[in-house]
């Protein structure tokens, strides 16, 4: 019994070390009476599930929101602290309405880390002003000098030169095995992998981290995220997808056509709407050709089905559709972003995949075609 109680004490006690406490100071006079928002920064490929932030209860001005990955700050004059544990350290951003109160701005990108940070909020244009003794952001600061030549040359959700990738990916491998205790050299790859897609190498810089990452929920998920990403990207086999009685996606679906396009969209993605004509015209230019085109719409309200079909009706979209009620097309592919376009020959075999790019759709056709 005396050895039973000392495992679960360890278990707990290990639970317990794997989490990170902090508390935030937050200084904002500029904003007192409004609230800021403390949340992740924009993300993609599924990254934001990572995220997650259990606030104490003790402060009544700080509220929970999206599924605990955020916090809504009311600004008062005197205590505006903001308490509890993540998984490990993380980077965030404040948010606040304009000056003007005519949409909403951000702060840089900041780090929640282990124990007490005092942030201060300078001004109106949401200046954040860090205490010199914090040192995961200080890292932060050192990482991204070490980069910048590097990220000046990346346009983020945008294609970019093979080539830059490259010199990224080398460089941040460089800092990584001078700094295997590194939280921001993690998030850095989270980020590129986020901004810029997969890289077969990312797999290969994740050991090279310390053994106190490697034991955090933030390492093992985005782990599982790469490896899931890595099975389903090119070279890769389209998994079969079951969306509901008689509706599936099985190897069988691409056999009668030389390339299947797959896009992944929805009508909460204005970009993929303002597109859907070029993408009818696309078809009507292949689909004697021996090109399919599918579509999985990630809606699953009534409601939203309903304007989808709406869309689809307008544009005169004539292929086939499907609703990702299941979720089973975003687990199995790790589709966190819209358009998603995947093009598979008739084996099944992931020819391409690319998160937006809609612009170079044709060729990736006629490449595939040949």
């Amino acid at each position: 019994m005396k050895r039973i109680s000392q495992i679960l004490l360890f278990l707990v006690s290990s639970s317990a070390f794997s989490q990170t406490q902090f508390t935030i100071e937050l200084k904002a006079p500029a904003f007192e009476k409004d609230s800021l928002l403390l949340a992740p920064p924009a993300t993609s490929r599924n990254i934001i599930s990572i995220y997650s932030l259990n606030l104490n209860a003790d402060n009544k001005s700080v509220k929970s929101i999206g599924n605990s990955k955020g916090a809504l700050v009311k600004i008062q004059p005197q205590d505006n602290t903001i308490g509890g544990t993540v998984p490990c350290p993380m980077p965030m951003i404040m948010m606040g309405p304009k000056e003007d109160k005519k949409g909403f701005q951000q702060s840089k990108m900041f780090f929640i880390e282990n124990g007490n940070l005092e942030i201060q909020i300078a001004d109106k244009n949401l200046t954040l002003m860090l205490p010199p003794d914090a040192v995961i952001n200080n890292d932060y600061k050192k990482l991204k000098e070490y980069l910048q030549q590097a990220d000046e040359k990346l346009r983020p959700f945008e294609q970019n030169n093979p080539a830059d990738l490259e010199n990224k990916e080398k460089r941040l491998k460089a800092y990584i095995k001078k700094n295997p205790e590194s939280y921001p050299a993690f998030w850095e790859i989270i980020d590129a992998f986020s901004k810029y897609g997969f890289h077969k190498n990312y797999l290969t810089d994740l050991p090279l981290f310390s053994k106190k990452i490697k034991n955090s929920s933030c390492f093992k998920d985005f782990e599982k995220i790469l490896i899931l990403e890595n099975s389903t990207n090119v070279g890769g086999n389209f998994p079969d997808i079951d969306f509901g009685p008689e509706s599936k996606i099985t190897k069988t679906t691409f056999s009668d056509y030389k390339i299947t396009l797959i896009d992944y969209w929805s009508t909460s993605c204005k970009p993929c709407i303002k597109e859907l004509p070029e993408l009818v015209k696309l078809y009507e230019k292949y689909k004697d050709k021996g090109v399919n085109f599918i579509s999985v719409a990630d809606d699953k309200t009534q409601q939203r089905m309903d304007l989808a079909n709406k869309i689809f009706k307008e544009n005169k979209v004539t292929w086939k559709s499907y609703f990702d009620t299941t979720k089973e097309f975003t687990r199995k592919l790790n589709a966190g972003g819209y358009p998603l376009f995947i093009v598979v020959d008739r084996n099944g075999k992931i020819l391409s995949k690319e998160l937006g790019g809609q612009e170079t759709l044709e060729a990736v056709i006629e490449k595939h075609l040949k």
